[in-house]
């Protein structure tokens, strides 16, 4: 790999590239709920690399299948090693919850997610699940990459 496309260098895509990786060599464990708390609720942080015009992915783009049975950090490496995503500008999609006149969250800006249903296997289902219904994308898609999940917290409030 060419000092231009090292994603080590110290460049926003070679820290991007870090931190996933990272992220995914290192989960974090699981939080239960306490005693007391029945709720639980999970947000979905979507990290897109949007190519920049003098630097567009040329097509076609390597074997998708080959690299879905790679692990998660070749999978990672794969695509940061092509020389398109070295000059990608990251995007993380952020909502505007809607205003309402009651609810405690009204117009808050956020990330897509919420309140766990009875059906939601886990935390990360109930992700994938709030974020079809609220900005319609898929999650479970071919093109999304599920690199690992951030700390868990226990968040009570006396709202």
């Amino acid at each position: 790999m060419s000092a231009e496309y090292d994603t080590a260098s110290g460049t926003l895509i070679g820290h991007l590239h870090n931190a996933l990786s990272d992220l995914a060599a290192n989960p974090f464990p699981s939080v239960p709920n306490p005693p007391n708390c029945t709720k639980r609720a999970s947000v979905a942080l979507i990290i897109r690399l949007r190519p920049n015009f003098s630097h567009w992915p040329s097509f076609p783009q390597p074997n998708n299948e080959e690299n879905l049975s790679a692990s998660i950090t070749q999978q990672l490496d794969n695509f940061f090693s092509q020389p398109w995503s070295q000059h990608g500008d990251p995007e993380i999609l952020f909502i505007k919850r809607a205003a309402r006149s009651g609810d405690r969250w009204t117009s808050h800006v956020a990330l897509p997610g919420g309140k766990r249903d009875p059906d939601d296997a886990d935390d990360r289902s109930t992700a994938i699940r709030e974020t079809m219904e609220e900005v319609g994308i898929d999650l479970n898609d071919e093109h999304a990459l599920f690199v690992g999940n951030l700390p868990e917290r226990i968040v009570t409030t006396s709202w």
